[in-house]
């Protein structure tokens, strides 16, 4: 940490980093936003789950004057950072609901005399009048807001309370603000800092590159095939530490733990079903080490501090980055190698799309659906994941690892072999490059193959000088072909909440006639498949095109006509025929009597109600 501008000497902040959290040196990103605070400057600062964010305001707190207040949304999380605070003999205290009347009168007490250098409380006391009444009493130097992501109306983990950040601060005019998240983007980091009232803060984001921690990314043909490596990796984990299992649903956490004790493995979950002395009962076990596995909706986690989780594994596609992040950042905290692992299938997105559907706010179901493409796509494609994660945040140190991360399976042994385009492939990269560059950065992925494809779907231009060039092209193969330029950097996401494709820097050159274009893709046909079994193909491609979601309002449409006519659903439709339309989305008669199985009865019976549903699913 260099001598200046602190307004503490460095051999003071350090005597204090060693006394109290024995440590020598900081971590990546610390030294510069304690500095910040120190010197009085309001501070955004995004580091990454188990790299220490907490100690930028703790150790602050030990040096100023008076009781630092931190606001923090989680009682398990208050509670957890007390309890490590006193064990460094640093006075601290919270106040919660789960507290007696005593409890909390002598937590006032003490606060009201001074002798607290450390304050939780959740954003729901701000409103207490008994609380702002008590703050008249005491020298507040420093508010630090931790989570503060919650703050965005739009954002994964949204809290209703705090809004009201920004008034109380207002009023008590701390000398000193700082706001702490693991999961901001760069597009998001500005809106936070306004909803907080921040005017001009310092933004620190460093150290989201964990190389002890391995990222590992399977897809798996079949819920069974997945529930299988999920036994494989617990049976075959490093340590005694259990490991600590994520699934998307309650259901779904208990019938893993039933696949996993039907193999002989001792196996717990937590849901927000679970009644309180379960969820007490088996959080001790999994500290205690008594269980092999933990298999837990996402909200287990949020202050535990288990240092040695050696397996993390998500039985299925994450809801977005941010949430991905967060959650494998609770394995290897200790600094000891661990793994991550992600089984995940092309109905986890079907899954999630439905559950952010039935959200009441447009503009919350528009931004989480955004958060989940971006996820998706990164799992469709052969790029460094540890790089996907960087730039997504907005890490500056994302160059550093332009030539693999060694710590990702994509990155092991050289990473995947690039194929060079000849022929008719070669041709349909440069029409989907050169529509890109027409384009100039204004249209998504989907959008970009529906001009190629010559779509007449709502919202698909028909102008473009390549509309319709690529009609006898698959979906799915442009589909591929574009994640491909997407990671050889012909392409690039412009965007975190707003994706839109722009040309990458290996672009121009690659639309000379005679360029060369090497690309990496995944899953092509023919090649050797990295997937978890054997995958029918017509499967692969389906998923790799990414609308499922039609699929699956297609096929509750067939149900419903075959129950009124009293036939078995293949009558209406054949499963190939429903795969036709989910792929090409016909936009006019024209096009659906194109699909294989519709033709002029089909159309006449049921044209009109599958063009309705495209229609309605592409608005």
């Amino acid at each position: 940490m260099p001598e200046a501008p602190f307004s503490f000497s460095r051999r003071v902040v350090y005597s204090y980093l060693e006394k109290y959290f024995g440590f020598q040196e900081f971590r990546l990103g610390q030294a510069e936003v304690i500095r910040s605070i120190l010197t009085g400057q309001e501070s955004v600062a995004v580091l990454p789950t188990g790299g220490g964010k907490s100690l930028c305001y703790q150790l602050p707190a030990i040096l100023l004057p008076g009781t630092t207040l931190v606001i923090s949304p989680l009682i398990a999380l208050m509670r957890d950072q007390v309890l490590a605070m006193h064990k460094l003999g640093i006075p601290a205290a919270s106040l919660d609901s789960n507290q007696s009347m005593s409890e909390r009168e002598s937590v006032e007490q003490a606060f009201a005399e001074g002798r607290l250098k450390l304050l939780y409380v959740s954003p729901e006391r701000l409103a207490s009048q008994r609380f702002l009444d008590l703050l008249q009493l005491v020298e507040v130097p420093f508010v630090a807001v931790d989570e503060a992501h919650c703050v965005l109306r739009w954002g994964h983990e949204f809290r209703e309370a705090y809004l009201g950040i920004k008034d109380f601060l207002e009023t008590l005019k701390p000398e000193r603000v700082g706001a702490f998240t693991a999961t901001a983007t760069p597009q998001l980091r500005g809106e936070l800092a306004e909803a907080l009232g921040l005017k001009n803060p310092d933004v620190y984001v460093r150290g989201f590159f964990r190389s002890n921690l391995r990222l590992k990314v399977e897809k798996a043909v079949s819920d069974d095939a997945r529930l299988a490596r999920m036994v494989n990796a617990v049976k075959a984990r490093k340590g005694k530490a259990p490991a600590l299992i994520y699934a998307t649903t309650r259901q779904a956490t208990e019938d893993a733990v039933e696949t996993l004790r039907h193999a002989g493995l001792k196996a717990s979950f937590y849901h927000g079903g679970c009644d309180a002395e379960h969820r007490s009962r088996v959080q001790d076990a999994f500290i205690d080490d008594e269980v092999d596995a933990m298999v837990a909706t996402n909200a287990f986690g949020m202050g535990i501090d288990k240092p040695d989780i050696r397996l993390l594994i998500h039985l299925s596609m994450p809801r977005s980055f941010e949430d991905y992040y967060q959650e494998v950042g609770r394995a290897g905290r200790d600094g000891e190698d661990s793994t991550a692992l992600m089984i995940w299938r092309g109905t986890d997105y079907r899954t999630h799309t439905f559950l952010i559907e039935q959200q009441p706010e447009p503009s919350y179901r528009e931004a989480a659906s955004r958060r989940l493409t971006r996820i998706y796509e990164s799992l469709k494609g052969s790029r460094c994941l540890w790089l996907r994660i960087l730039e997504y945040f907005g890490d500056p140190d994302a160059s550093d690892l332009s030539a693999g991360c060694d710590a990702c399976d994509r990155c092991a042994d050289g990473g995947a072999v690039a194929q060079t385009l000849t022929g008719e492939s070669h041709t349909q990269a440069q029409a989907i490059l050169a529509t890109v560059r027409q384009m100039d950065g204004r249209y998504g992925r989907g959008k970009i193959l529906k001009i190629l494809k010559g779509s007449r779907a709502k919202g698909i231009p028909d102008w473009p000088q390549s509309f319709g060039v690529l009609s006898a092209v698959s979906m799915p193969q442009l589909d591929l072909l574009t994640q491909g330029l997407l990671d050889g950097g012909y392409l690039a996401v412009v965007g975190s909440e707003y994706p839109m494709l722009s040309l990458g820097p290996q672009a121009e050159a690659a639309l000379a006639e005679d360029a060369v274009i090497e690309v990496v893709l995944v899953d092509a046909p023919g090649a050797q498949s990295t997937l978890v079994g054997t995958s029918v193909a017509s499967k692969v491609m389906l998923e790799g095109e990414g609308d499922l979601i039609l699929l699956e309002k297609l096929k509750v449409w067939r149900r419903k006509q075959a129950e009124e006519r009293g036939v078995p659903a293949f009558c209406i439709l054949s499963n190939r025929s429903l795969e036709g339309v989910a792929i090409s989305q016909p936009g006019c008669e024209e096009d659906l009597l194109a699909v294989h199985g519709i033709g002029p009865v089909k159309h006449e019976e049921f044209g009109s109600d599958l063009l309705d549903l495209v229609r309605t699913h592409m608005d």
